[in-house]
């Protein structure tokens, strides 16, 4: 316990402003004004032994056993269970009500009543957090309200009890979906995949003939051998490289009703990782930005916890992020050909910046740019024309989509695979982009 006070309860003053007002009221109408006087008088004295009484049972610290229990890892924007057990350890009944020290980015749900616990008993209370903000956070204390057996006094008490706890983005999606293992066996809205060439691009094993194979799939020799007709399988190659560039700056800042253009990357990408892992290549992701974050070469499915804890408490910052600088690093610290995807959000005038940079990757990998569409922009080509300035907002937002088409034509002709992409659609999009590469022998 690192501190406490003392302070009297609301019936207690309750009381004390009651005795007060039938005084004032005896003494200005009763005729028998000493008679009466004697009796306040020896109320008040059967009110203070109460009270010192009362005060003398809760003077001393409770001896209660506390233990919250939080998970490890909680996911943002979800409601997480939180309990807290109390133990009593005294041969004395306490009743008292508590309350945690949350941070204000927390929505709390579930507070608590009042708790009596006999003696050698425990109570478990349970209510709700939902963050909302990624991050590590730690919950020092439990404030305790301790009443007193007749409820006239409260003792408020400090208790130390750290608990730490990080937040991550929400992957749910990953522990419910185990088709996002790169060979698509689930469904997901907007994921396509190309057919696998008759070729392949590594051999597996020779099996039995099926009625789907190609003639190019007929191993000739064994098949003179055995008989019948016997086909190779083939898998995708393994132990390729991924590099992600993900844009941290203050471009990545803009809000939709699905959270940031930054957020959805974020989720995106971790999730990227995970199938990426699944498929036996290598994962390696740099953010840029006014800080540097790297993460180099990560390998197998086991590992994904190591590329969600190097960036899971990362967020945008209010710098414009230098693309030609970016590159020169990624360049410094990667040689190896490899698929890099670079993950923004394009404006207009950006061209000319990140023109030079990505040539600068191309000498040496396969870029891939993830643009992420600004909503505001549609919203501003769909809406209603009532005005002047309606008419003149329609017009410029048309500009800039004539624009961006520009860019677009104009990075493919630099033969730069260029995927524009709602917030709410990255996922399936990023997907494509990886599995199409690697399923085409791009690589």
């Amino acid at each position: 316990m690192i501190g406490f006070r003392f302070r009297p309860s609301i019936p207690n003053l309750i009381y004390l402003g009651g005795l007060l007002l039938i005084t004032l009221a005896v003494s200005l109408l009763s005729n028998t004004y000493e008679n009466a006087m004697f009796i306040l008088y020896a109320l008040f004295l059967v009110f203070s032994i109460a009270c010192i009484r009362d005060f003398l049972r809760v003077r001393h610290s409770p001896q209660l056993a506390i233990k919250r229990i939080v998970p490890n890892n909680v996911s943002l924007h979800r409601w997480q269970n939180v309990e807290v057990i109390f133990r009593n350890t005294s041969a004395t009944t306490y009743a008292f009500t508590f309350s945690e020290h949350i941070p204000d980015t927390f929505e709390i749900e579930g507070r608590t009543k009042k708790l009596i616990i006999n003696a050698n008993e425990e109570a478990l209370v349970a209510y709700r957090l939902k963050p909302n903000k990624r991050g590590e956070y730690v919950l020092n204390h439990i404030e305790l309200c301790l009443h007193s057996p007749f409820g006239l006094w409260h003792r408020i008490a400090l208790i130390p009890l750290s608990t730490v706890f990080k937040v991550y983005p929400d992957f749910s999606r990953i522990r419910s979906s185990e088709s996002l293992n790169g060979i698509g066996k689930q469904s997901i809205v907007g994921l396509k995949l190309r057919k696998k060439r008759g070729d392949g691009i590594e051999f597996h094993q020779l099996r039995d003939f099926r009625d789907s194979d190609s003639i190019r799939q007929i191993d000739w020799q064994a098949t003179s051998k055995r008989q019948k007709l016997i086909s190779k399988e083939y898998q995708e190659e393994q132990n390729q490289h991924v590099v992600v560039m993900l844009d941290a700056g203050q471009r990545m800042k803009i809000e939709t009703q699905f959270g940031s253009h930054f957020d959805a990357a974020l989720n995106a990408l971790l999730m990227l990782s995970h199938t990426v892992l699944k498929q036996g290549d290598w994962f390696s992701m740099q953010s840029f930005g006014l800080e540097e974050r790297w993460l180099a070469n990560v390998k197998g499915a086991q590992n994904v916890s190591r590329v969600m804890n190097h960036f899971y408490d990362l967020y945008p910052d209010e710098c414009a992020s230098d693309y030609t600088k970016a590159s020169n690093n990624l360049l410094s610290k990667r040689n190896k050909r490899a698929l890099v995807l670079l993950v923004t959000s394009l404006n207009d005038h950006d061209l000319h910046e990140l023109l030079p940079a990505i040539r600068q990757l191309q000498k040496r990998h396969l870029v891939a740019l993830i643009n992420i569409e600004n909503q505001g922009l549609k919203d501003a080509l769909n809406m209603s024309i009532e005005s002047n300035d309606d008419a003149n907002a329609y017009c410029s937002a048309l500009a800039l989509q004539n624009q961006y088409k520009q860019n677009t034509q104009r990075l493919r002709k630099e033969n730069v695979i260029c995927v524009n992409s709602k917030p709410e659609s990255l996922l399936p999009y990023m997907i494509n982009t990886y599995l199409n590469v690697k399923q085409s022998g791009l690589l």
